[in-house]
């Protein structure tokens, strides 16, 4: 074993018996069985299980590129958007991998196990800080996810903009929660070839247990990706599940509408303790507090999960309901209302 992966912190989700509101997920998405439940057999049975199969994807990548708007060739799935990380270091860099110092966790993670010289950034800082870190650094590869987790803030097409303009390096950009932004950039990867942009059905389309997810590139890079990542990595089943589902955007974007309306809710609660809340794009919201791990583990006696960090909580909009329950926990432990 290496010593310097030594101790690494196993993830262990919350149990069965809690309300998670950690994970970010959709729960408003609860009508999957209902409209696809009819389709299932038909699915299973296209499957002979004994075979890899083709492994070529093709009608969940042209759902997928019609949604967006893409060329099937700038389409490539994989079994979530975080499977896409390792392999993205492996084959974009040899040196450096640059992020923010707050942002996904398992980008420099990756890096570590990898091998790379993790380079980060200030996020208040935005995209000059990247550009100026990345020209110092010489950077092969940026990372970062927008909207911003754990902190939901969202970096503007402008400024994104800027970014490609001024750097070298390829910048791949974590789209998880583009729906709840209604703001994206996967349209420029045609105008950028060092662009690639990640995104899944995880967040807003409420499939999170499929495991889907894509990259968005060029053409010419989604072929090198793909012939440096090689075959058979996604499950037909789960392709095939995800192709039927592409039909329901409506639903999807029903949710999505919800869940903004619900956060919108939320946010009043807390801004009534006086607390801060960051601007949200996504479907959770940060609040910064010095005690957050105590709130958390208060809050977690009380049957509710939250993700603590050090400077504050990341909580997941659930339905209203959900949010009920959980403003009366939290009203236990935080100071009076204004």
């Amino acid at each position: 074993m290496r010593k310097d992966l030594q101790g690494t912190p196993v993830y262990r989700p919350p149990g069965s018996q809690y309300l998670n509101l950690a994970n970010n997920e959709n729960f408003y998405a609860t009508w999957w069985y209902e409209v696809l439940g009819g389709q299932m057999d038909d699915i299973v049975k296209a499957l002979p299980f004994h075979q890899y199969g083709t492994a070529s994807y093709e009608p969940l990548i042209a759902g997928y590129a019609k949604y967006l708007n893409l060329a099937p060739e700038q389409v490539l799935p994989a079994p979530g958007s975080d499977s896409l990380i390792p392999l993205l270091i492996n084959a974009l860099s040899e040196h450096t991998v640059l992020t923010f110092d707050v942002d996904f966790f398992r980008y420099g993670q990756f890096a570590k196990i990898l091998k790379r010289k993790h380079v980060t950034v200030p996020t208040a800082g935005g995209v000059d800080g990247l550009i100026d870190a990345a020209a110092e650094q010489q950077a092969d590869v940026i990372f970062f996810s927008n909207p911003n987790n754990p902190l939901g803030i969202l970096q503007k097409r402008d400024a994104l903009v800027k970014l490609l303009d001024s750097v070298d390096c390829y910048v791949v950009i974590d789209e998880a929660y583009a729906e709840y932004a209604n703001e994206s950039v996967a349209d420029l990867v045609t105008k950028y070839p060092k662009l690639l942009v990640m995104r899944t059905l995880s967040k807003a389309w409420g499939l999170a247990r499929l495991r889907v997810g894509f990259l968005l590139a060029d053409a010419d890079l989604i072929q090198y990706v793909s012939a440096v990542r090689g075959p058979f990595s996604l499950s037909d089943l789960n392709a095939n599940i995800a192709t039927a589902a592409l039909a329901y955007e409506h639903l999807m974007r029903a949710s999505v509408e919800e869940t903004i309306q619900t956060r919108t809710c939320f946010i009043e609660f807390l801004q009534a303790y006086d607390l801060t809340v960051l601007p949200s794009a996504s479907n959770f919201v940060f609040v910064q507090a010095a005690d957050a791990r105590a709130i958390a583990a208060q809050v977690l006696a009380d049957g509710i999960a939250l993700a603590a960090f050090d400077s504050g909580l990341r909580i997941t909009i659930g339905t209203l309901a959900q949010m009920e329950r959980l403003q009366n926990s939290l009203a236990k432990y935080l100071p009076s209302a204004k």
